[in-house]
């Protein structure tokens, strides 16, 4: 399989050299670390283990390894595994997380959690980028720091979250329930070079409708909000006949999903992508619906098609921006029938400067629905002319040459939202797509090392502003 995994261009620098020796240790950690199913599993959950066995299994080889590095370690609860060094009044924060999203074993070309590398330079395995392998590139940065004696004067927090992908609850365990203090300076290696410098607001709902449709059984579709819907299927006991007869000219008609019907179970197939930009995927849970809703005539299901199939809420006037954020978005990540109702659940990320109620309202209005709010978080931006973001720009200029790339505002959300005066920073590099939360995640394992230089650069030059109160250039 061929990515664009072509090597960046980096300067050689002194960072280069400082990590050059903690390479390969590095390399052969992740192997390991992505060899843990670390995906959020309810049946193994317990009042010890609030994510389950496999999340609780990363968050103590994250444990076992920043003990070997000499951090104090603190498993706060199983919430989070603490990395500490250093004291001070001021804190530098880390924040990177060891669970992962949900893999269809039988769409990816090899075992999802036997890192692979193909091609001399290509990591496949469910969280080589998102984010094992970015957190690793961080720790083992901090590592050679900490070994120079570079840090000090202030305490570092390197943070391994376990519920990142689903509601973040690990770190507001931490901080509301534990009562940590927030930092002084924060970042998260989970998104985006140059810089993140505003997050969307992310909240989640549920929108129902009264539906009973003779013939069709009931069903679940989908489980985590943040992912584009790549399977569907339910069974119908009527219209069979019409059914084979109008699928193939349905699939003439929308060649971006395919489709199948053995004369008893239908099942579309479409792509997945991350919720936070539905309209790069293909949510075979919506073409399910709207291709039922032709078959069994019913407008309400193709309603919900033409509501949601684009992303966006263009349909019901929700597509709503302001100066840093270009659009909203409306991901169908599950979907769930009873006989006389439909429930679709949906991820909603807007414009921070918006209250969500307004947004809810829109819905609610536009789609004629009875909209259920979930719960979320609300978004931020961040000064992009302030000494901490300039510092970061900084450093990934000096090492990569790249003057062009700009700080970005997002529809993604990090741990930098959990926290105060945090932003996200790397790990994936512009032009780069590693698909994070589809099929055959990747990472270069270019990509793995120069992130160990940026960082290593970044958090230097945080230590240095942290001691002086002055930018270190």
């Amino acid at each position: 399989m061929k990515e664009n995994a072509t090597p960046v261009q980096m300067n050689s620098t002194k960072w280069t050299k400082l990590v050059a020796p903690y390479k390969e240790e590095a390399f052969e950690t992740l192997k390991k670390f992505v060899s843990i199913d670390s995906v959020l599993d309810p049946a193994t959950q317990s009042e010890d283990k609030p994510f389950g066995q496999g999340v609780d299994t990363a968050l103590q080889f994250v444990a076992d390894l920043g003990k070997k590095m000499g951090f104090h370690v603190d498993r706060c609860d199983n919430y989070v595994t603490e990395l500490t060094y250093g004291e001070g009044d001021k804190i530098l924060d880390i924040y990177a997380h060891a669970d992962v999203v949900p893999v269809k074993r039988e769409n990816w070309t090899a075992d999802p959690f036997v890192l692979r590398l193909e091609e001399e330079n290509t990591m496949y395995g469910r969280g080589t980028s998102d984010d094992k392998g970015p957190g690793l590139a961080c720790l083992y940065a901090v590592k050679a720091l900490m070994d120079q004696n570079m840090l000090g004067g202030y305490k570092m927090r390197f943070l391994f979250g376990g519920n990142e992908e689903n509601d973040s609850l690990c770190l507001k365990h931490y901080f509301e329930e534990m009562k940590k203090p927030y930092p002084t300076l924060g970042i998260s290696p989970d998104a985006d070079y140059p810089l993140i410098y505003a997050e969307k607001s992310i909240y989640a709902y549920e929108a129902s409708y009264p539906v009973t449709i003779l013939g069709l059984s009931n069903f679940q579709l989908g489980a985590a909000l943040n992912i584009v819907l790549q399977e569907a299927s339910c069974e119908v006991s009527l219209h069979q006949d019409k059914i084979v007869k109008e699928l193939p000219l349905y699939l003439e008609r929308h060649k971006k999903v395919k489709a199948t019907f053995d004369g008893k179970k239908l099942t579309f197939i479409g792509k997945p992508y991350h919720g936070s930009m539905p309209w790069n995927g293909v949510n075979a849970g919506l073409y399910m619906l709207h291709f039922l809703g032709e078959v069994f005539g019913n407008q309400t299901l193709k309603n919900i098609f033409f509501d949601y199939h684009d992303g966006m809420g263009e349909h019901f006037h929700g597509n709503f921006k302001d100066e840093h954020f270009t659009e909203t978005s409306y991901n169908v990540g599950r979907i769930s029938y009873d006989g006389t109702k439909l429930t679709i659940a949906v991820n909603l990320r807007f414009p921070s400067s918006m209250k969500v109620e307004p947004v809810i309202e829109n819905v609610k209005k536009g789609t004629k629905a009875e909209v259920t709010l979930l719960g979320g978080s609300d978004g931020f931006v961040a000064d992009p002319d302030s000494d901490f973001v300039k510092i970061l720009l900084n450093a990934y200029q000096q090492e990569t040459g790249d003057m062009v790339a700009k700080p970005l505002a997002i529809g993604g959300g990090t741990y930098a939202r959990e926290s105060k005066n945090s932003v996200a920073f790397g790990a994936q590099f512009p032009g780069r797509d590693y698909r994070m939360h589809g099929d055959d995640e990747f990472f270069p394992l270019s990509d793995f090392f120069d992130n160990m230089q940026i960082y290593a650069h970044a958090i230097y030059d945080l230590s240095e502003y942290l001691r002086s109160g002055k930018k270190p250039f």
